[in-house]
């Protein structure tokens, strides 16, 4: 059985997270998504995100049925800060004894050069992409850096389809412009016991920070 890493800050998780994992699913390149909410992501240290623990509850009533779908709090319980990714996988990979593999946007392929130890993520584990608008991936962006053996392993990753574009940022915004979100599964289309759940928290109330 092939388990897909599948992080962000999920801040919060939308039903477009949800369509990118049960993508992966139905293209067959895994069998179970483990969803893996950020603890402290290196490029939003700065970011007031919505307490850990919030997180991961509205990610379990996301998944809720999703018998092919987990969450972990390995992010917590490592608690490093900065949180890499490389260090997550290898760290699932000595507890658990399986080899992740790693799910990511294409705008997270475009720029995975520059993460930390990015060499050794792309050579030691598979790593699979879901389309976004406006990021297109071809090899003449990636060879610079990658050359053309790795090129191909990474293009040879791009699962095929089309998925949502839900923002994150659109959801916590709508709430800040709208207090009581009479509007908001309308316009950011989330489930309502996780309306409920983030009015109850007070959440997103003065945010404009894009995601």
């Amino acid at each position: 059985m092939t388990t897909a890493f599948f992080g962000g800050s999920f801040d919060p998780p939308h039903r477009g997270h949800l369509a990118v994992a049960k993508g992966a699913l139905a293209s067959g390149v895994c069998d179970h998504v483990m969803w893996v909410p950020a603890f402290a992501p290196p490029h939003k240290l700065n970011f007031q995100r919505a307490p850990f623990e919030l997180r991961m509850e509205m990610v379990s009533m996301l998944i809720s049925g999703e018998h092919a779908m987990s969450v972990s709090d390995i992010e917590r319980r490592i608690s490093k800060t900065p949180s890499y990714t490389i260090d997550i996988l290898e760290f699932i990979e000595a507890e658990q004894g399986i080899r992740p593999a790693l799910l990511i946007g294409a705008d997270s392929l475009k720029e995975l050069h520059t993460w930390h130890r990015s060499r050794e993520l792309a050579e030691n584990y598979a790593i699979y992409c879901y389309p976004r608008k406006n990021y297109s991936v071809s090899p003449e962006v990636l060879k610079d850096f990658w050359g053309d053996k790795m090129t191909e392993k990474l293009l040879s990753g791009i699962i095929p389809g089309k998925f949502f574009e839900i923002s994150s940022t659109k959801i916590r915004n709508s709430m800040e412009k709208s207090p009581l979100t009479g509007n908001i599964k309308g316009e950011t289309d989330l489930p309502d016991e996780m309306t409920a759940f983030i009015k109850a928290h007070n959440l997103y109330g003065t945010t404009n920070e894009n995601e």
